[in-house]
């Protein structure tokens, strides 16, 4: 049966290469195919999720730490313009994974030690922060992240959540006024 639509898949193979259990690292450009196939449409997210989700419940380290940095790279990625994110935070099943994924304690490798399991640990909590992020969104990012960096010359005082454009730091009521070129 021909099918003249275009239907909008998810790239299976990709994920499959991306999330092998060797130890070697995924590929760069792997990261880019799949996030700019989940950028299809809302459906490929979804079943992107669902597939790095199931893969996530292995017990092999190397699946588990690339299954989360696949996820975490898509999901920040521009050309997902955040529906990789939706496609995670409406998939409960989804972010209990990665959570427990941040507790898993795997067998000891005889040669590696606990590294492998620290590594897993450790791209779940980026999957999450990357899950979690508003970056380039709604600029909650800045209120958790300390302030905007980049933009000013100098820093704020006090616990101010975003440091404006300009040159000196303005140290608020209590920060004695303003600082660097503007005198105070």
């Amino acid at each position: 049966k021909v099918n003249n639509r275009r239907t909008k898949i998810m790239d299976k193979s990709a994920l499959n290469r991306a999330t092998d259990s060797t130890s070697a690292p995924t590929p760069g450009y792997l990261y880019n195919d799949i996030a700019k196939s989940c950028s299809t449409s809302p459906q490929v997210c979804i079943e992107t999720v669902q597939f790095l989700t199931s893969k996530l419940s292995k017990n092999n380290p190397h699946v588990k730490k690339k299954c989360l940095k696949v996820l975490a790279k898509a999901c920040v990625h521009p050309s997902t313009r955040g529906m990789l994110k939706r496609a995670v935070f409406q998939n409960p099943t989804a972010v209990t994974a990665i959570k427990e994924a941040t507790q898993w304690r795997g067998t000891m490798d005889a040669v590696t030690g606990d590294q492998w399991n620290v590594e897993v640990r450790e791209a779940a909590k980026e999957c999450l922060e990357a899950v979690y992020s508003d970056a380039g969104e709604t600029g909650q990012s800045q209120l958790a992240g300390g302030g905007m960096t980049g933009l000013g010359g100098g820093g704020m005082g006090g616990s101010a959540p975003m440091a404006g454009i300009g040159g000196g730091g303005y140290g608020g009521p209590a920060g004695g006024g303003y600082g660097g070129a503007m005198g105070g």
